[in-house]
């Protein structure tokens, strides 16, 4: 057997060449079908691989071999025309009994190529049946087949074109794919601090129960993944919120490490300062209505001021926001997050000596936005806040109506701790 590169459309094979060629793949075929017997899952063996694709047509009698060189050139066109580097003719037996798979690792040994084509074609009692079939032999996976049946004539023809192409298409999709791993031989092993998680393979309906975190460690029931492609692992707990991970097994067998799930927040309490107020504390109350979502929150901010110059008095402030706010973009069991809402600010002062006349001023403003910045483990977060802030100018205040600003740095920017409890 020979290979043959196609530029033009072969000749339709006569009874007689039929006949030989069937003969003499009997012949050829006998000793490979005895020693492919029992072992039809063999693993290919790792030699080089041309980057081209073999065609070979198989027909189950002359007029048969009609419809299988239609067919067998339609994937020879379709497979030059998708970017498949060298299309090549397999100019072999047309009839033939063995199973496609036995025939395409014949095609691979004699030929070297990556890919193989096989046009398959039988008519009986004048219904035309034929099959596409593409097998890639970076591991002998079929990637690709198509199968009708129509009457055995011209109008055939368009059929096998589209079954053709079809077929081609499908290879495309998988001509980048990268040769499986090896089954591991092993139970997955996982560890997790989140005692009593539920552990699966997969999300949705469609997830297979793992178990269940026991004494920090799960072993799975045995799957048998291959090493290196991706696995998806589902967490879940009542109260967190459930999590998803991928991995890629390897060949050695140790204890994978499942990301922290985080438990559903409802209630928070946070101290912080702020600057320009740094002489002082602030406690923030949080509650949501949505957990980890939408909040009410209660800030009070005490601080004092004092010049340290001659003919200088204290002066203590006490500022109370109301407001509303919301985590925004980012997922609930994620680790950095960005909130931001408005509100109201009061803020009332009072000047030492108790004597000094008048020693009581109360400000109103509006809190137009504030933004937090924030880093989150389950129990515990870091934050920094930014607010812009506009007064209303009130009478009994020392605020002039207008946007706050300060000569001593940015006003409004605060950071601290938040504590955080279901």
């Amino acid at each position: 057997m020979k290979l043959k590169r196609i530029f033009r459309a072969q000749p339709i094979l006569s009874a007689a060449r039929v006949v030989a060629l069937a003969l003499l793949a009997t012949i050829v075929a006998f000793p490979a079908s005895a020693q492919d017997a029992g072992v039809e899952a063999e693993a290919e063996p790792q030699t080089a691989l041309r980057d081209s694709v073999s065609v070979a047509m198989i027909a189950s009698n002359s007029e048969a071999a009609t419809f299988a060189q239609a067919l067998a050139s339609a994937l020879v066109r379709n497979f030059e025309s998708a970017g498949f580097r060298s299309v090549e003719l397999f100019d072999g037996a047309t009839e033939d009994s063995s199973t496609d798979i036995k025939v395409a690792r014949g095609i691979r040994k004699a030929s070297g190529t990556r890919w193989v084509a096989i046009a398959r074609c039988t008519i009986e009692q004048r219904r035309l049946v034929w099959s596409a079939i593409v097998f890639d032999f970076l591991d002998g996976s079929m990637v690709a087949a198509s199968s009708q049946a129509a009457f055995a004539g011209l109008t055939a023809l368009p059929l096998i074109d589209a079954s053709a192409a079809e077929t081609v298409a499908a290879a495309l999709a998988l001509r980048e794919r990268k040769k499986p791993g090896k089954p591991i031989e092993y139970r997955l092993r996982f560890s997790s601090r989140d005692e009593g998680a539920q552990v699966a393979f997969g999300t949705g309906d469609d997830a297979r129960q793992a178990g269940l975190i026991e004494g920090g460690s799960l072993v799975a029931p045995f799957v048998a993944f291959r090493e290196g492609d991706p696995v998806v692992v589902s967490m879940s707990k009542d109260g967190y919120w459930p999590r998803t991970a991928v991995f890629s097994p390897t060949g050695a067998d140790e204890p994978i490490k499942l990301p922290a799930l985080m438990p559903m927040t409802r209630q928070a309490l946070s101290f912080g300062v702020e600057t320009a107020r740094l002489a002082g504390v602030s406690a923030d109350y949080r509650y949501y209505l949505a957990p980890d979502s939408i909040f009410l929150r209660a800030r009070d901010l005490l601080w004092l001021q004092y010049a340290f110059t001659a003919g200088s008095v204290p002066v203590i402030h006490d500022e109370l926001r109301l407001g509303v706010g919301a985590y925004l973009f980012t997922p609930h069991y994620s680790r950095f997050r960005f909130s931001a809402g408005s509100g109201l600010s009061g803020i009332a002062t009072w000047i030492l000596p108790a004597d000094a006349t008048p020693n009581l001023y109360f400000d109103l403003s509006l809190d137009a936005l504030w933004l937090s910045f924030e880093w989150h483990t389950p129990a515990w977060a870091v934050f920094l806040e930014q607010r812009v802030s506009y007064s209303f100018g009130s009478d009994s205040g020392l605020l002039r109506r207008g946007w706050w600003k300060s000569e001593n740095g940015p006003l409004g920017l605060s950071a601290g701790v938040m504590f955080k409890w279901p």
